[in-house]
């Protein structure tokens, strides 16, 4: 079964020393479907939701395999005092791409379980280009600039603990800017990042990578 890790926050640019984050496998930068079960389940996971009907059959089966996993490894309680939110996508609602495929996975996680809070209390508002397609990353407070609260998701106060769920880990930015905003929400007093992977590179790619 897929473990639980939590990760090593030095390694990641975004990370403070009382940041708990967590993740399950390694995507390889770069490694395409076939290098690991982790980097095909998080490739299609990513599936636009534009991409034909034989792709997007492909992603609902990653969305169900992260939510078992996820299922599995964690203690899922009716008096559980955590709201699980998820990662929004870089596109905004409305938007043809617009991916809802982490609110998908923790529904999928719940299903059969206690009734679990599960809530899409962060909204994309402007569209941006996606942290992981290149052209440069943003930093926290530019994802900031296009990322808000819903407020139709906090008119019943959050449970003290919320869990961020998000599909890869490069840096940190995403996390860093959503736990700013969640911990401006009523009844937050903790916040904790739940990964499904972090990214990992080959040899002469990290080289690059570590001297941005």
């Amino acid at each position: 079964m897929t473990k639980l890790i939590e990760l090593d926050n030095d390694d990641y640019r975004y990370l403070v020393d009382d940041d708990k984050c967590y993740y399950y496998g390694e995507y390889t930068s770069g490694g395409g479907f076939q290098k690991s079960e982790t980097n095909q389940q998080i490739l299609n996971l990513k599936k636009k939701p534009s991409s034909s009907s034989g792709e997007l059959w492909y992603k609902q089966r990653a969305i169900d395999y992260w939510g078992r996993i996820l299922a599995a490894t964690l203690d899922l309680k009716a008096d559980s005092r955590v709201t699980f939110v998820p990662m929004p996508c870089s596109k905004p609602p409305g938007h043809p791409d617009f991916d809802d495929r982490m609110h998908k996975v923790l529904l999928s996680m719940a299903r059969g379980k206690p009734p679990t809070d599960i809530r899409p209390i962060l909204v994309q508002t402007a569209l941006r280009q996606s942290q992981h397609e290149g052209g440069g990353r943003l930093t926290p407070a530019e994802l900031l600039e296009t990322m808000a609260i819903d407020p139709a998701h906090v008119y019943h106060p959050a449970r003290a603990t919320v869990v961020i769920l998000d599909d890869v880990i490069t840096m940190g930015a995403s996390f860093n800017a959503a736990k700013k905003l969640i911990e401006q929400v009523d009844g937050v007093e903790h916040v904790i990042g739940l990964f499904l992977a972090k990214t990992v590179w080959p040899p002469d790619e990290l080289d690059d990578f570590l001297a941005l």
